[in-house]
Protein backbone atom coordinates (compact mmCIF):
# COMPACT_ATOMS: atom_id res chain seq x y z
CA UNK A 1 0.00 0.00 0.00
CA UNK A 2 0.87 3.38 -0.95
CA UNK A 3 0.92 5.75 1.88
CA UNK A 4 1.25 9.63 2.14
CA UNK A 5 1.13 11.92 4.39
CA UNK A 6 0.23 15.63 3.64
CA UNK A 7 0.68 18.51 6.15
CA UNK A 8 1.01 22.25 6.87
CA UNK A 9 -0.90 25.15 8.73
CA UNK A 10 -4.27 26.21 9.03
CA UNK A 11 -4.48 28.14 5.99
CA UNK A 12 -2.09 26.75 3.73
CA UNK A 13 -3.94 24.64 1.41
CA UNK A 14 -2.63 21.06 2.00
CA UNK A 15 -6.80 20.09 2.71
CA UNK A 16 -7.16 20.82 -0.71
CA UNK A 17 -4.26 19.79 -2.31
CA UNK A 18 -4.76 16.49 -0.27
CA UNK A 19 -8.17 15.83 -1.62
CA UNK A 20 -6.37 16.62 -4.92
CA UNK A 21 -4.04 13.77 -4.84
CA UNK A 22 -6.39 11.57 -3.95
CA UNK A 23 -8.12 12.22 -7.49
CA UNK A 24 -5.02 11.57 -9.30
CA UNK A 25 -5.55 7.86 -10.75
CA UNK A 26 -6.47 6.73 -13.74
CA UNK A 27 -10.35 5.95 -14.02
CA UNK A 28 -11.06 9.45 -12.17
CA UNK A 29 -11.72 12.38 -14.18
CA UNK A 30 -14.19 14.35 -11.28
CA UNK A 31 -14.74 15.13 -8.23
CA UNK A 32 -15.59 11.72 -6.85
CA UNK A 33 -14.93 11.04 -3.28
CA UNK A 34 -17.54 8.85 -1.14
CA UNK A 35 -17.90 9.66 2.50
CA UNK A 36 -17.12 7.16 4.84
CA UNK A 37 -16.76 8.80 7.89
CA UNK A 38 -15.96 12.27 8.68
CA UNK A 39 -12.77 11.87 9.09
CA UNK A 40 -12.11 9.15 6.64
CA UNK A 41 -12.97 9.61 2.27
CA UNK A 42 -12.53 7.07 0.03
CA UNK A 43 -12.42 6.81 -4.11
CA UNK A 44 -12.66 3.92 -6.11
CA UNK A 45 -11.75 3.11 -9.94
CA UNK A 46 -11.63 -0.73 -11.74
CA UNK A 47 -8.16 -1.36 -10.52
CA UNK A 48 -7.80 1.23 -7.12
CA UNK A 49 -9.10 1.45 -3.59
CA UNK A 50 -8.39 4.96 -2.49
CA UNK A 51 -8.77 6.33 1.03
CA UNK A 52 -7.79 9.76 2.42
CA UNK A 53 -7.65 9.97 5.97
CA UNK A 54 -7.74 13.73 8.02
CA UNK A 55 -5.35 13.93 10.94
CA UNK A 56 -5.81 10.41 12.10
CA UNK A 57 -2.34 10.66 13.63
CA UNK A 58 -3.13 13.61 16.02
CA UNK A 59 -4.50 12.96 19.75
CA UNK A 60 -6.45 15.32 22.44
CA UNK A 61 -10.01 14.75 23.67
CA UNK A 62 -11.76 16.36 20.71
CA UNK A 63 -9.80 14.12 17.79
CA UNK A 64 -12.78 11.14 16.77
CA UNK A 65 -11.87 8.00 18.92
CA UNK A 66 -12.87 6.02 15.98
CA UNK A 67 -9.55 7.59 14.31
CA UNK A 68 -7.54 5.01 16.02
CA UNK A 69 -9.63 2.20 14.55
CA UNK A 70 -7.90 2.88 10.93
CA UNK A 71 -5.04 0.60 10.60
CA UNK A 72 -8.22 -2.48 11.34
CA UNK A 73 -9.62 -0.94 8.66
CA UNK A 74 -6.84 -0.78 6.16
CA UNK A 75 -6.49 -4.48 6.82
CA UNK A 76 -9.78 -4.94 6.04
CA UNK A 77 -10.15 -3.04 2.95
CA UNK A 78 -6.84 -3.20 1.41
CA UNK A 79 -6.67 0.20 -0.21
CA UNK A 80 -3.98 0.30 -3.10
CA UNK A 81 -3.26 4.05 -1.44
CA UNK A 82 -3.56 5.83 1.18
CA UNK A 83 -3.30 9.72 1.68
CA UNK A 84 -2.92 11.10 5.25
CA UNK A 85 -3.35 14.20 6.24
CA UNK A 86 -1.69 16.50 9.58
CA UNK A 87 -1.45 19.89 10.75
CA UNK A 88 0.22 22.30 12.88
CA UNK A 89 3.29 20.31 13.92
CA UNK A 90 6.96 20.89 13.74
CA UNK A 91 8.60 19.09 11.42
CA UNK A 92 11.26 17.36 13.53
CA UNK A 93 8.29 16.36 15.93
CA UNK A 94 6.33 15.19 13.26
CA UNK A 95 9.10 12.94 11.78
CA UNK A 96 9.32 11.17 15.79
CA UNK A 97 5.53 10.52 15.50
CA UNK A 98 5.99 8.94 11.95
CA UNK A 99 8.81 6.68 13.40
CA UNK A 100 6.00 5.50 16.68
CA UNK A 101 2.81 5.20 14.08
CA UNK A 102 1.87 1.89 12.33
CA UNK A 103 1.99 3.38 9.01
CA UNK A 104 4.99 3.25 6.59
CA UNK A 105 4.73 6.37 4.92
CA UNK A 106 7.17 7.53 2.26
CA UNK A 107 8.66 10.93 2.23
CA UNK A 108 6.51 13.55 4.31
CA UNK A 109 4.36 16.00 1.97
CA UNK A 110 4.58 19.77 3.70
CA UNK A 111 2.37 22.39 2.14
CA UNK A 112 3.75 26.39 2.31
CA UNK A 113 1.92 29.41 1.38
CA UNK A 114 3.40 32.92 1.31
CA UNK A 115 4.14 34.67 4.67
CA UNK A 116 1.57 37.45 3.60
CA UNK A 117 -1.12 35.61 2.22
CA UNK A 118 -1.12 33.29 4.69
CA UNK A 119 -1.57 35.37 7.70
CA UNK A 120 -4.02 37.52 5.87
CA UNK A 121 -6.52 34.05 5.22
CA UNK A 122 -5.49 33.61 9.52
CA UNK A 123 -6.92 36.73 10.43
CA UNK A 124 -10.10 36.47 8.18
CA UNK A 125 -10.73 33.32 9.09
CA UNK A 126 -11.19 34.58 12.61
CA UNK A 127 -13.13 37.78 11.88
CA UNK A 128 -15.07 35.43 9.77
CA UNK A 129 -16.00 32.42 12.52
CA UNK A 130 -15.83 35.09 15.19
CA UNK A 131 -12.76 33.65 17.05
CA UNK A 132 -9.79 35.58 18.63
CA UNK A 133 -7.86 36.48 16.47
CA UNK A 134 -4.61 35.96 18.92
CA UNK A 135 -5.76 32.24 19.12
CA UNK A 136 -6.15 31.35 15.58
CA UNK A 137 -2.89 32.52 14.36
CA UNK A 138 -0.51 33.22 18.06
CA UNK A 139 2.84 33.69 17.87
CA UNK A 140 3.45 29.68 18.70
CA UNK A 141 1.49 28.74 15.64
CA UNK A 142 3.50 31.52 13.34
CA UNK A 143 6.76 30.03 15.20
CA UNK A 144 5.77 26.15 13.30
CA UNK A 145 4.88 28.00 10.24
CA UNK A 146 8.65 29.40 10.59
CA UNK A 147 9.55 25.64 11.11
CA UNK A 148 8.18 24.42 8.15
CA UNK A 149 9.39 27.16 5.88
CA UNK A 150 13.01 26.93 7.06
CA UNK A 151 13.20 23.27 6.41
CA UNK A 152 12.62 24.25 2.56
CA UNK A 153 15.86 23.22 1.62
CA UNK A 154 15.68 19.92 3.48
CA UNK A 155 15.71 16.89 1.59
CA UNK A 156 13.93 14.80 4.31
CA UNK A 157 10.65 16.51 3.03
CA UNK A 158 8.68 16.64 -0.54
CA UNK A 159 7.63 20.51 -0.47
CA UNK A 160 4.57 21.71 -2.38
CA UNK A 161 4.41 25.31 -3.01
CA UNK A 162 0.27 26.18 -2.86
CA UNK A 163 0.86 29.53 -4.49
CA UNK A 164 2.23 27.69 -7.74
CA UNK A 165 -0.02 24.63 -7.24
CA UNK A 166 -3.39 26.83 -7.57
CA UNK A 167 -2.07 28.71 -10.43
CA UNK A 168 0.18 26.43 -12.84
CA UNK A 169 -0.84 23.01 -14.07
CA UNK A 170 2.49 22.14 -15.48
CA UNK A 171 3.72 22.77 -11.87
CA UNK A 172 0.96 20.40 -10.78
CA UNK A 173 1.87 17.63 -13.63
CA UNK A 174 5.59 18.02 -12.55
CA UNK A 175 4.29 17.27 -8.48
CA UNK A 176 2.57 13.95 -9.70
CA UNK A 177 5.50 12.94 -11.72
CA UNK A 178 7.45 13.01 -8.51
CA UNK A 179 4.99 11.34 -6.40
CA UNK A 180 4.09 8.79 -8.57
CA UNK A 181 0.71 9.76 -9.09
CA UNK A 182 -1.52 9.52 -12.32
CA UNK A 183 -1.99 13.39 -13.14
CA UNK A 184 -5.78 13.65 -14.24
CA UNK A 185 -6.44 17.50 -12.58
CA UNK A 186 -9.42 15.80 -11.29
CA UNK A 187 -10.52 17.97 -8.15
CA UNK A 188 -8.65 20.82 -8.75
CA UNK A 189 -11.85 22.77 -9.01
CA UNK A 190 -12.96 21.11 -5.57
CA UNK A 191 -13.18 23.31 -2.92
CA UNK A 192 -12.12 21.49 0.18
CA UNK A 193 -14.81 21.83 2.98
CA UNK A 194 -12.51 21.31 6.05
CA UNK A 195 -12.04 24.41 8.06
CA UNK A 196 -15.03 25.76 6.75
CA UNK A 197 -14.08 26.32 3.05
CA UNK A 198 -12.18 29.86 2.25
CA UNK A 199 -11.56 32.12 4.77
CA UNK A 200 -12.69 34.85 2.20
CA UNK A 201 -15.37 33.37 0.26
CA UNK A 202 -16.62 30.72 1.79
CA UNK A 203 -18.10 27.53 -0.27
CA UNK A 204 -19.27 30.59 -2.65
CA UNK A 205 -16.49 28.73 -5.14
CA UNK A 206 -17.09 25.16 -4.08
CA UNK A 207 -16.84 23.94 -7.53
CA UNK A 208 -14.61 26.67 -8.83
CA UNK A 209 -12.25 27.24 -6.94
CA UNK A 210 -10.14 28.97 -9.23
CA UNK A 211 -12.21 32.06 -9.45
CA UNK A 212 -10.59 32.52 -6.44
CA UNK A 213 -7.30 35.07 -6.10
CA UNK A 214 -5.49 33.21 -3.79
CA UNK A 215 -2.37 34.69 -4.38
CA UNK A 216 -3.49 38.25 -3.27
CA UNK A 217 -5.49 37.92 -0.22
CA UNK A 218 -3.04 40.02 1.69
CA UNK A 219 -4.01 42.88 0.00
CA UNK A 220 -7.50 43.47 2.05
CA UNK A 221 -5.57 42.58 5.02
CA UNK A 222 -2.71 45.18 4.69
CA UNK A 223 -4.67 47.77 7.48
CA UNK A 224 -5.52 45.34 9.50
CA UNK A 225 -3.59 46.58 12.69
CA UNK A 226 -3.01 42.59 14.07
CA UNK A 227 -1.33 41.71 10.07
CA UNK A 228 0.57 44.96 10.55
CA UNK A 229 2.11 44.19 13.86
CA UNK A 230 2.67 40.21 12.86
CA UNK A 231 4.90 41.35 9.71
CA UNK A 232 6.49 44.08 11.68
CA UNK A 233 7.33 41.47 14.57
CA UNK A 234 8.44 38.70 12.07
CA UNK A 235 10.83 40.52 9.43
CA UNK A 236 12.93 37.41 9.45
CA UNK A 237 10.08 34.92 8.54
CA UNK A 238 9.01 37.37 5.72
CA UNK A 239 11.93 37.54 3.80
CA UNK A 240 12.77 33.85 3.94
CA UNK A 241 9.03 33.52 2.89
CA UNK A 242 10.03 36.07 0.00
CA UNK A 243 12.90 34.33 -0.64
CA UNK A 244 10.86 30.97 -1.29
CA UNK A 245 8.08 32.88 -3.48
CA UNK A 246 10.31 34.92 -5.15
Amino acid sequence: MKTDLVTGMHRTGHHAIAVWLSHQFSGISNFSFSTVASWLMANETDKSLILMANNPLREGRNENPDKKKLPLILNDVKPQNLIITHEQERLERLTTILQQSPYSINKPIVVIRDFRNWVASCIKMALRDNKIIEEVISYEKIEVYHNHIKNFWNDDYYFILYNKWATDKNYRQEICKYLEYFFTDAAKEQLSIFGGGSSFDALDYLKNASGMDVNNRYQEMEKHPYYETILEKYQGTLRLSNRIFK
